[in-house]
């Protein structure tokens, strides 16, 4: 899978930004691997949509090769560690925080971003 990068910007400091990154991510069962004062990196894996274990589960019941089929092509293929990567620049005023992200973790980075003050002016 492709990352995908997302940008906001936050009146924070980008040491504050980090912080509450390691705290946020932590606890949404991603492991911090790495962290220095302006970037922080996150291991993790993204939970299977459970319409892929519902598409596994029938097709096993319905013949067993399409149910192994489905497993190693998705559901072992899905289930890797992916890398989240946050970094967070100075900028007048305040921090632009650039996030670097599986495609399935795109709504738990959304929630990061609604979590930060925003960059007023």
């Amino acid at each position: 899978m492709a990352d995908v990068v997302a940008h906001e910007k936050t009146s924070l400091v980008p040491e504050e930004v980090i912080v509450r990154a390691v705290q946020f991510f932590s606890t949404e069962n991603w492991r911090p691997t790495s962290q220095s004062s302006r970037t922080a990196t996150f291991q993790g894996k993204p939970p299977i949509p459970w319409f892929m274990l519902l598409l596994t589960f029938v097709g096993l019941v319905a013949c067993v090769v399409p149910g192994i089929i489905m497993y190693v092509m998705f559901i072992k293929k899905m289930y890797r560690f992916h890398n989240l990567v946050v970094t967070a620049n100075p900028i007048p005023g305040g921090t632009e925080v650039v996030v670097q992200h599986p495609k399935t973790a795109g709504g738990l980075v959304t929630r990061f971003f609604e979590a930060l003050p925003p960059l007023e002016g």
